[in-house]
């Protein structure tokens, strides 16, 4: 195993500039994307650019269009234009008046030259599907048709059973960045003075870093990478240098075993691991409250822009669980936990921009035993990326010579945990 696991993570860090993952500096497009919550769309179109693409957002009779937010004809913003004609699910450019079907793309008028223009049934703007589910808004920004949106949406959150809280922001870097730095160590680390976690004692690092592929979760219905990491060592010596993490007063309580921080974890809806998934969330049982599971999404805008979209699965079992799961999400967990403590990531993926900005790519280190969980997951984006991916579209190029297999991960009895 321990050979094998080498193998990978050699592989992975020799990714070259021709690879899937190197090449997709504004994300893999052929997926579901969570873009919205849908309250924030009103009566006017509403622009955003993902994976490179400008999207106009427009809500008409109770559904919602996404088209390409620039007019074929001269590039005009499409979520300037106007609803000239109400009831047909159309739009007019702002510039010249060109008229497109929201659902088709087809242009249906040219309204300063009139009914007559030959423009009409031989232009057509870009549409991309999308769906309205728990409130948000999902956009498919792959060309062709798409996959069922079950695909790519975890199972919990389109469940009726859970209840969703949604968070999101723009973020400065490339969204690549977070995704390698979604777990693999850091913990320890960058969250060490975060107000959430200041009274617990949280350990030096995991006795074993592991990464193993899960092909088939059977909640969500999906592959993932999981971190499958042991408990932790609570503190260690260092020669020379002395204990550290030091003791301190204020740090009285050990995170409870129900946490991943703990590298184990109770099992809460069927999961039990921190996993990560394309093409580009991460998973968390139990955050941010007890019984919750969190998925926060890396999309990116450009290449130094993402959008860090945050959605929480709850699963209150009465009125009274519920109200008081909202007041605490509220006061703490939603200000505390998916704000300020997930906001101490941004300073670094600032950092790990700029600094490949200025050296080139750097790719995680084999040296550096953590890091097999950002370099599994660039080795899973290089395999499996929906129509891009070495093992889905056959195309593993010449240099390649390891036939590498991300270790696969075998579910077994944890009761004792």
């Amino acid at each position: 195993m321990e050979s094998k696991l080498r193998q990978n993570i050699v592989s992975a860090a020799s990714d070259t500039a021709e690879s899937p993952y190197s090449k997709a500096v504004t994300g893999f497009k052929n997926y579901w994307y969570p873009v919205l919550p849908e309250r924030l769309l009103g009566s006017k179109p509403k622009r955003m650019v993902l994976l490179g693409e400008p999207l106009a957002l427009i809500k008409r009779n109770n559904s919602v269009y996404a088209i390409q937010d620039e007019c074929p004809h001269r590039g005009a913003r499409m979520s300037l234009g106007k609803d000239e004609f109400p009831g047909t699910n159309t739009i007019a450019c702002r510039f010249h008046g060109w008229t497109f079907n929201l659902a088709t793309g087809s242009c249906v008028a040219a309204l300063t030259e009139g009914p007559s223009s030959n423009v009409v049934g031989k232009v057509r703007i870009r549409t991309f599907p999308a769906e309205t589910r728990k409130g948000i808004i999902f956009v498919w920004m792959g060309k062709g048709s798409p996959v069922p949106l079950e695909e790519d949406i975890p199972a919990l959150i389109l469940t009726p059973e859970s209840k969703i809280k949604v968070r999101f922001r723009q973020v400065y870097g490339n969204w690549r960045q977070h995704a390698e730095g979604s777990a693999g160590g850091h913990f320890f680390m960058l969250h060490r003075d975060s107000i959430a976690l200041l009274y617990h004692e949280l350990g030096a690092y995991n006795a074993i870093s592991l990464a193993q592929l899960q092909e088939h979760d059977p909640v969500d219905k999906r592959p993932y990478l999981l971190e499958t990491n042991s408990d932790y060592v609570w503190q260690d010596d260092y020669p020379t240098l002395g204990n550290w993490p030091p003791k301190r007063l204020w740090r009285f309580s050990r995170p409870p075993r129900r946490r991943g921080a703990r590298g184990t974890s109770t099992v809460v809806q069927g999961i039990k691991h921190i996993g990560i998934s394309l093409p580009g969330f991460l998973r968390v049982p139990h955050f941010p409250q007890n019984n919750a599971v969190y998925y926060e999404w890396y999309i990116a805008i450009d290449s130094h822009h993402y959008l860090y979209m945050q959605i929480s699965a709850h699963f209150p079992k009465n009125i009274f669980q519920r109200i008081w799961g909202t007041l605490w999400y509220n006061i703490w967990a939603g200000p505390i936990r998916k704000g300020r403590f997930n906001n101490q990531d941004k300073g670094v993926v600032r950092d790990g921009t700029e600094f490949e900005d200025r050296m080139g790519v750097h790719r995680p280190t084999s040296l550096f035993q953590p890091d097999i969980f950002p370099l599994m997951w660039i080795e899973m984006c290089n395999e499996y990326a929906r129509g891009e991916g070495w093992r889905v579209s056959d195309t593993s190029p010449e240099w390649r010579e390891v036939d590498s297999k991300i270790p696969i991960y075998l579910e077994k009895d944890d009761s004792s945990s």
